[in-house]
């Protein structure tokens, strides 16, 4: 706490504002947003590095901080102050930092990926990812270790990532034993979240610290990100095999955004219109983030290639899709 301690001291309006907005870019908003952009605009399977990343680093996460359940400075220590514009965004337990391992698997990722064709572009992303981190103490919702273990978590998911996509790629059917371990560990992630006993404890006034229900519905929300991913990932790869061009005109690409988000918003509101809303919370956050996420990964790409193989464009692949072998 002593460095935490340190940097209440030095806090002025200006700074925090700007780490405050800085800190943003690894939340989950802005690491979906951009790696769809990537995705359906710039290229496939860099969108899909991106994706496999922060899908599976925060499951990580969330399943390090229920097994840890560190709390978060402030309660750890009530004499400490943190910048309160960060409180609201800084639920659940605090170890380890689940923005950190995002703005890692985002902006790390794209520098790692582009490592040897920029490299400084390389060193811009990482000086952006330890500015992330500074800003988590900063503001004091971070213990120094809860940011370097976050850290660690993202370089080990990088370091896998892009091998085992390359693996994938090399031989046949590999996606499909992909596709089964990965089913596997969705159901041994729900069972563990599910029928895990939950502490509930309380702060000198009596108010619960961290709600397990709602620690819980966090978890059902990743996994249903995990469902609709692993199932789009596998369809596109063996019925559609879209293809992204960069240097596709500007035009082509906005129509690909308007259309996606679009897209994409429909399914997220489907539960809702469908008045699934009288579900158990945690499984309608399951159906309505991994509807939404399939509907990215597959239905999107879909419409592209039935809206723009009429208009001559680059949506469906030359190459024939993936079949069994």
């Amino acid at each position: 706490m002593s460095i935490l301690y340190a940097l209440e001291g030095i806090r002025f309006p200006a700074l925090s504002v700007f780490l405050s907005a800085l800190t943003y870019f690894g939340s989950e908003i802005a690491f979906i947003a951009i790696a769809l952009i990537v995705f359906w605009c710039v290229e496939k399977k860099y969108g899909y590095y991106l994706m496999a990343t922060g899908i599976f680093g925060t499951l990580i996460n969330q399943f390090t901080k229920i097994l840890c359940r560190i709390p978060r400075p402030w309660v750890r220590d009530p004499g400490f102050s943190i910048v309160e514009s960060a409180r609201a965004d800084a639920g659940g337990y605090s170890f380890p930092s689940g923005h950190v391992q995002a703005s890692t698997d985002l902006i790390g990722a794209t520098g790692f990926h582009y490592r040897k064709k920029h490299p400084m572009l390389n060193v811009l992303c990482w000086l952006f990812v330890i500015a992330v981190a500074f800003s988590r103490n900063f503001l004091g919702v971070h213990t120094p270790q809860d940011i370097v273990v976050g850290l660690i978590e993202a370089i080990v998911i990088l370091l896998l990532v892009d091998p085992l996509l390359d693996w994938i790629d090399r031989g046949d059917n590999r996606d499909v034993v992909v596709l089964v371990l990965t089913l596997i560990a969705f159901g041994g992630y729900l069972a563990y979240i599910t029928l895990k006993p939950y502490p509930m404890d309380y702060d000198a006034s009596g108010a619960l610290l961290v709600d397990p229900v709602e620690m819980q519905v966090d978890c059902f929300k990743s996994a249903g990100v995990l469902l609709g991913a692993i199932v789009g990932w596998f369809m596109e790869r063996r019925i559609l095999d879209f293809e992204t061009d960069p240097h596709a005109p500007l035009l082509r690409k906005i129509v690909r955004i308007v259309v996606g988000l679009a897209v994409v918003v429909v399914l997220h509101l489907a539960p809702r219109l469908l008045l699934m809303v009288d579900f158990d919370t945690r499984w309608y956050e399951l159906i309505k983030n991994g509807l939404t996420v399939f509907g990215a990964s597959f239905v999107v790409p879909a419409v592209f290639c039935a809206i723009e193989r009429r208009g001559g464009g680059v949506g469906h692949s030359t190459k024939k899709a993936k079949h069994f072998k």
